[in-house]
């Protein structure tokens, strides 16, 4: 993974807040990030993608 610059910002975010979102533009890491972030601990890693199989 690319060093990204806003991962000690979400880092502190998380620290003291529950919820955190991350939005951005498409294919730029964002779900690598998180996914990283989340890796062993107990938070939960969720996405608002619509499922095309329910379709």
């Amino acid at each position: 993974m690319f060093p990204r610059h806003i991962q000690p910002l979400l880092a502190e975010a998380l620290s003291d807040t529950p919820v955190v979102l991350l939005n951005g533009a498409r294919q730029t890491g964002k779900s690598t990030l998180v996914q990283t972030l989340a890796g062993g601990t107990r938070r939960r890693y969720l996405t608002m993608e619509l499922r095309r199989s329910s379709f």
